[in-house]
């Protein structure tokens, strides 16, 4: 699925301004490649907040991130694709997310450092195919010396939620950020102060008092598989980072 049919997707999400992008970009995807927001919101009769939040409902944080990923299909539009040129594509897609991975909220990253080291009791949890980083971190830490409490699925979590006081610690991973499930095991009434959700939807509606953004929805959502790749790598840096603190 390339970034156009993506948009397409989302038709029934837009706004009736968002919409008027939506027609424009579809018939004129071409004219995203030199023109600015400003330019951008003249031709399609709508403010540039408009324009944002149309980028925001495709998933990305700004116009910036959204024109990046149409020049690249733009320019690989007329490629032949073989099985060669497949993978250099999907390479490239991921290292575009990799790429865009100072977006995420640096201060976030040391607070939440900060907080691991200065809290006895830490509660991770990750569900389903989020199970897998969360467990990556909870492993991490236990290298580093940091002990935590885990669960991977939601009747676990519920019974760790039974234990959880307002002076403790949660991160909780979940790539779409949905509550419909979530909401029917754990009390999200009596959640603390110091929580996490790490997600990679922008509107993910769990919540928690902290969101850390990871980039890369919109790719997800023309991936065959979860992205859980994007998390994991974000573990990675992350637990890094945490061991440089140390010294």
């Amino acid at each position: 699925m390339n970034l156009l049919d993506t948009i397409r997707l989302h038709e029934q999400d837009f706004s009736k301004t968002e919409h008027k992008v939506y027609e424009y970009i579809i018939k004129n995807p071409s004219a995203i490649e030199t023109a600015t927001i400003t330019k951008i919101a003249s031709l399609c009769e709508v403010s540039t907040s408009g324009i944002l939040r149309f980028c925001q409902v495709l998933g990305y944080k700004g116009y910036k991130d959204f024109r990046f990923d149409m020049m690249n299909y733009l320019h690989q539009e007329h490629v032949e694709v073989n099985s060669e040129s497949l993978f250099d594509e999907l390479t490239h897609k991921y290292l575009s997310v990799i790429r865009r991975f100072n977006t995420i909220d640096q201060t976030l990253i040391n607070q939440l450092i900060k907080q691991i080291k200065n809290t006895n009791n830490i509660y991770i949890i990750g569900v389903h195919y989020s199970s897998l980083p969360a467990k990556q971190l909870v492993l991490g830490l236990q290298d580093l010396g940091i002990n935590t409490y885990f669960a991977y699925d939601y009747m676990q979590a519920s019974h760790l939620f039974n234990n959880i006081h307002e002076d403790d610690l949660i991160i909780y991973f979940s790539i779409e950020g949905n509550q419909n499930n979530v909401s029917r095991f754990l009390d999200f009434s009596s959640i603390p102060l110091k929580s996490y959700l790490i997600t990679l939807n922008p509107k993910a509606k769990l919540n928690f008092t902290n969101k850390i953004l990871l980039p890369g929805y919109t790719y997800s959502k023309q991936s065959i598989v979860d992205l859980q790749s994007i998390v994991v790598l974000f573990v990675e840096l992350f637990l890094n980072i945490f061991h440089n603190s140390l010294s």
